[in-house]
């Protein structure tokens, strides 16, 4: 059954004209500035109350880490990739996950604030991220990632196995965005009950994102990637998002592959339901919780960060 709380909030967001900006190209080149000022780009005072807020420079972007502010954080340094189609900035509800998971794990959590089309592409933002990871110094670290925000976690990953570098501790992607394209039909049907995302404004943002290159590659568009040798995946995805046809694509993928994959697929739910505050977000994200508290069992022959985890 879906909520009371998540039905409400869908109709907030049909009656917020969220997903016009995605209707079509025109309709996305003429809202980008609003989904781009500069304001969104750093945390909000609020949370700043709450949280250590460090600041940091990558590649000419800033990157923030969140840190809890009366004790030390733990070994545990989460980096999350922003979603929002590689055009809209970061927004609320990503510093309050950033926030929120400080608060649950006493962890430390980086958001980077990366480089965004149409001023820039793929050839700027991936390398930036990359950079944004291989600065981090942790025990444990975990890439999450929501919308393109997962295809970026996903990218990373697999220029980890690229170079023969440790996997991250695990992949947690939320509603994320695998094809740039959006090839399968069955995309095209859930468009109509979709009330966030646009099929037509999505190609549009992903035509300029894979500019320069074939939108197929595995870095820009993971739906094409190999899975084998990627971390543990924890994969969320609703049934009233348009990426739903290739995250199940990509999971019978990843099993195949012999990748472990924790997919959770939630009946009635929009795309990146987990951040918003109703009862299906919340049970999302305790088992997000449960998830990181778990201490991964290493082999004797590969100790510390990028460890093999004993598969669940």
């Amino acid at each position: 059954m879906v909520s009371v709380q998540a039905k409400l909030r869908m109709a907030a967001l049909r009656a917020s004209g969220q997903k016009r900006f995605y209707d079509n190209a025109s309709a996305l080149h003429h809202r980008l500035p609003r989904h781009q000022k500069p304001s969104m780009a750093r945390p909000p005072r609020k949370i700043r109350r709450r949280v250590d807020v460090g600041q940091h420079e990558v590649n000419g972007f800033p990157c923030f880490t969140f840190r809890p502010r009366t004790e030390p954080a733990s070994d545990l340094h989460v980096l999350h990739l922003h979603g929002g189609g590689y055009v809209e900035q970061v927004e609320k509800h990503h510093w309050t996950y950033a926030a929120d998971l400080v608060a649950r794990l006493g962890c430390a959590v980086t958001l980077p604030v990366y480089p965004l089309v149409p001023h820039h592409d793929h050839t700027a933002t991936i390398p930036m991220v990359q950079a944004a990871h291989d600065g981090i110094e942790a025990e444990r670290v975990v890439v999450s990632g929501d919308s393109a925000g997962g295809a970026l976690a996903l990218a990373i990953a697999q220029n980890l196995r690229a170079a023969g570098r440790p996997q991250p501790e695990r992949l947690i992607l939320y509603s994320p965005w695998l094809d740039v394209l959006l090839e399968d039909p069955v995309s095209e049907l859930l468009d109509e009950t979709d009330p966030m995302l646009g099929i037509a404004g999505l190609r549009e943002a992903g035509r300029m994102y894979a500019e320069g290159t074939d939108p197929r590659d595995p870095l820009v568009s993971p739906i094409h990637a190999d899975p084998a040798g990627l971390a543990p995946i924890t994969l969320f995805i609703g049934t009233r998002d348009v990426l739903l046809p290739d995250c199940r694509r990509f999971r019978a993928r990843a099993r195949d592959a012999g990748t472990e994959v924790d997919y959770r697929e939630y009946p009635g739910m929009f795309h990146n339901w987990l951040m918003q505050a109703i009862p299906e977000g919340v049970e999302a994200m305790n088992h997000v919780e449960r998830l990181l508290r778990r201490r991964p069992v290493t082999t004797p022959s590969a100790p510390g960060r990028g460890s093999s985890p004993t598969p669940g």
